[in-house]
């Protein structure tokens, strides 16, 4: 799953955007979901894209290859509100674990920016959960870009993923869009949708408890941006936290270079303490002045 940010100034908003936009406050009242088949809602999926993340993103699913993989094994999802339409899909393959199990591999999910916040993407991946499930499976990967701090909640703290992989510009250096001039470096995770660790997750339960925090986060003495000061790499705690900004959006709105250097100051760090046998289990948004993983050692899923 690619990140889902709102373009700042999106080239193009298809008509079910401007729709729901004059629906006031995003809510998922109505909201109806169901695996689509038809070339015609894949084309209404390539649209979404568009809107989300730009027209010229590195971002951009066909509706030749949803549905070759429909025929094949993969869950394309949409989302609906009455009179609006689809609002928001996400998209699975199925794939092989590294002992030769079976898995789904979830490239992306989209949500109309004028229903973002709405629940829409959590009750997508409910879906997903429920499909891969009937299917046999017990688990389900994706990327995402560890800088977006609503992503990481939503996997990491509501659905109960795990990550121990880092891979440094997995999709390239896009020129457009909205990862255009950053680094495409992305957290593997793994959700072990059968695990009661996941189940326990679901259900609000099972937080990690807060660790020793790895880096300080200050503000720019001219800007107020938020700057990685300094951090400790050699911290041997069992549970640590990793802390980033709450919006890497408005960085790089202002400060592009300032994102840059968050992208590389979390590539180092993660790509680290991963080396050490930690683990990201969690993160938090509430009860701190920035967000942050939890990282553990020796955690199963």
């Amino acid at each position: 799953m690619l990140d889902q940010n709102r373009a700042p100034d999106p080239p193009e908003v298809p008509a079910v955007a401007a729709v729901a936009g004059q629906m006031g406050r995003p809510t998922n009242a109505g909201l109806h979901l169901r695996l689509l088949t038809t070339m015609d809602e894949y084309a209404d999926c390539e649209r979404l894209q568009a809107c989300v993340w730009g027209a010229e993103d590195v971002v951009r699913v066909t509706p030749l290859v949803l549905t070759t993989a429909h025929h094949n094994g993969g869950l394309v999802i949409g989302a609906f509100v009455p009179e609006v339409g689809l609002i928001g899909f996400v998209f699975s393959f199925p794939g092989l674990t590294a002992n030769g199990g079976c898995k789904q591999c979830s490239v992306l999910m989209a949500v109309d920016p004028a229903f973002q916040g709405s629940g829409t993407g959590y009750r997508l991946k409910l879906a997903q959960r429920e499909e891969t499930l009937a299917q046999g499976m017990d688990l389900i990967t994706w990327t995402f870009d560890p800088l977006v701090s609503r992503n990481a909640f939503l996997n990491l703290a509501k659905l109960g993923c795990v990550s121990s992989e880092y891979i440094e510009n997995c999709y390239g250096m896009p020129e457009r869009g909205l990862n255009a001039g950053l680094a495409t470096d992305r957290l593997a995770v793994e959700w072990w949708i059968r695990s009661p660790r996941v189940e326990r997750r679901l259900r609000g339960e099972g937080m990690p408890v807060r660790g020793a925090v790895v880096n300080q986060v200050v503000p720019h003495p001219r800007s107020g941006l938020p700057v990685n000061g300094s951090y400790d790499l050699e911290r041997s705690e069992p549970v640590l936290r990793i802390e980033i900004p709450e919006d890497i959006g408005a960085i790089k709105r202002a400060d592009m270079g300032l994102a840059r250097a968050w992208r590389y100051d979390l590539r180092h760090l993660f790509q680290t303490y991963f080396s050490h046998g930690y683990r990201i289990t969690g993160f938090e948004r509430a009860g701190a002045s920035h967000p942050g993983f939890v990282l553990q050692r020796e955690v199963k899923a």
